[in-house]
C-alpha cells in the first residue's frame, strides 16, 4: 500500500533482522532499498537509513518490531517534523516521548490500533492486484 501510495514518488525502504523477512520483500520487488539490522541498536538503524537513502532521513517510520527498546531507531530515523507510527504491542510510549526529548527531535507520534475504515477490502484489493503477494500469502497462510 505504501509503494501505491507514494505514486511513484520517493523511496520505500525496508529494515529487518530477519534474513527470510528481507528475502521475501526483495522477492516482491516493492521496496527500493533492503538492510538487515537489529531495531534495538537505535544507532546502527539510523546509520543503515542514511546509507540506503544517501544520507536523507524519513519522512515516515512504521515501527511494527515484536520486541522492545526499538523506540530510538526509529526517532533518530525520521526527519525533524516527520511522523513514526508505533504500531507494536512491545512499544514503550514513555521511552518514546523522553528519547525524542531527550535528542531535541520534533516528531509526531502516532499509535497504530489495528483498524482502518475499509481496511478488510483495501487488503483483499491489495491481494487482488498484485499477484507475487497473494502467492507469498497463499504460502505462508493457507
Amino acid at each position: 500500500q505504501a509503494r501505491e501510495a507514494m505514486g511513484g514518488r520517493g523511496q520505500l525502504v525496508a529494515l529487518d533482522i530477519s534474513a527470510p523477512a528481507l528475502e521475501a520483500l526483495r522477492s516482491l520487488d516493492l521496496c527500493d532499498a533492503h538492510r538487515a539490522v537489529d531495531a534495538t541498536r537505535a544507532v546502527d538503524v539510523l546509520e543503515a537509513v542514511r546509507e540506503l537513502t544517501q544520507g536523507a532521513l524519513a519522512d515516515l517510520v512504521v515501527n511494527c518490531a515484536s520486541v522492545p527498546a526499538t523506540e530510538m531507531g526509529s526517532i533518530l530515523s525520521v526527519r525533524e517534523g516527520g511522523t513514526v507510527i508505533f504500531f507494536s504491542m512491545a512499544t514503550s510510549f514513555t521511552a518514546a516521548a523522553l528519547g525524542a526529548e531527550g535528542v531535541g527531535k520534533d516528531v509526531t507520534m502516532l499509535i497504530g490500533n489495528g483498524y482502518v475504515p475499509g481496511h478488510a477490502e483495501l487488503t483483499l484489493g491489495l491481494l487482488r492486484r498484485n499477484a507475487p503477494l497473494r502467492a507469498l500469502f497463499e504460502k505462508k497462510y493457507v
